[in-house]
């Protein structure tokens, strides 16, 4: 457990206790103080009862004085007793209530700390990111611009800083992307996603024919609340990373159609074999798999992206790997009103 949450949960497990106390102590101290003065009310209530004062005699006096002064230590041993078990009973309470502050506060921050370290995560995977292809780009300044360079060579470093250039904006604009998926939505309007789908398959399918990939839609009207820019991206990234994850003479079949409680998208593509325990690590920031290293040119964050769209529009993402092969990808999305903007 990292430091600062472990500071920040001594610390609300520890004010839980000394409310407690604070407040355990005033009420017990009130309620020893009434059952005192109403005990010793009592006490001389049953000492007038048991020796009448028309029934006492001169030569009783002793007797009388001996009974209230029995009944007034009965009183204060009564008295004695509850203040010692009262104390007893708030220390042991006291620590009880660190106990269950401890047990909230890890429940509550339990959270925090899963988020805390995705940050972290995240940062430094996207300085990394960021990182690379200007260092490659200082590369291909110094070593292709060095001294007299060819026509040649300089087509060469043209070359590479445009393709560089190009990762850096598609890395930029993922980032934004993911950030504004992030919020939430602002103003969901009804749509089909069949047909937002069926546009972005249009669009692919040019990159398609070049990778020797065929793409297969089947398709049914589902209609639901949206942001139509955002399913775009949501669809446009599952198809893209089907097509660049993929072989030649691949295929990558599309279903949109209805469900019992909102409407399905899956995306079926064949390609290499991803193992099991990749497969939830596909969803993070900036990670491809071990078989999908850099396959399709992207920076890491389509199916991230895919999985704070499909969490903006109150659905769920999620995949599995294929026999044989490849990736079976299934987005869930309620058909009512979307999840309104977080932020």
């Amino acid at each position: 457990m990292r430091r600062p949450v472990l500071v920040a949960r001594t610390r609300v497990a520890v004010a839980y206790g000394a409310v407690f106390l604070v407040l355990g102590t005033g009420l017990l101290l009130t309620v020893n103080m009434l059952a005192r003065a109403g005990t010793q009310e009592r006490a001389a209530r049953i000492a007038r009862t048991a020796v009448p004062a028309e029934a006492a005699r001169p030569g009783d006096t002793v007797t009388v004085s001996t009974v209230y002064r029995l009944s007034g230590d009965v009183s204060a041993a009564a008295s004695h007793e509850l203040v010692v078990w009262s104390a007893a009973a708030l220390g042991a309470t006291a620590l009880l209530a660190v106990g269950v502050g401890w047990w909230t506060a890890g429940l509550f921050l339990r959270p925090v700390q899963g988020a805390l370290d995705s940050q972290r995560r995240f940062i430094a995977n996207a300085s990394h990111e960021l990182r690379t292809p200007l260092a490659t780009q200082r590369a291909a300044i110094q070593v292709g611009l060095e001294g007299r360079p060819s026509p040649e060579e300089l087509a060469r470093t043209r070359a590479t800083l445009l393709e560089t250039n190009r990762h850096t904006e598609r890395l930029i604009d993922g980032l934004l992307l993911l950030a504004r998926s992030e919020r939430g939505l602002e103003r969901p309007e009804v749509l089909d996603l069949a047909e937002v789908v069926r546009g972005e398959a249009a669009a692919v399918a040019a990159r398609a024919d070049e990778e020797g990939v065929r793409i297969a839609v089947r398709s049914a009207p589902a209609l639901l609340a949206g942001n139509r820019v955002l399913l775009a991206q949501l669809a446009g990234n599952l198809l893209r990373n089907a097509v660049g994850y993929n072989h030649c003479g691949g295929t990558v079949e599309v279903t949109v159609r209805p469900g019992r409680t909102g409407v399905l998208l899956a995306v079926d593509n064949t390609g290499p074999v991803v193992a099991a325990e990749d497969v939830g690590a596909l969803f993070e920031p900036f990670r491809r798999g071990r078989e999908h290293e850099r396959l399709g040119g992207g920076a890491g964050l389509g199916l991230s992206v895919v999985a704070s769209i499909a969490r903006a529009h109150g659905g769920t993402a999620k995949a599995a790997p294929r026999a044989g092969g490849g990736l079976h990808v299934v987005v869930e999305l309620p058909r009512g009103t979307a999840r309104g903007s977080a932020g």
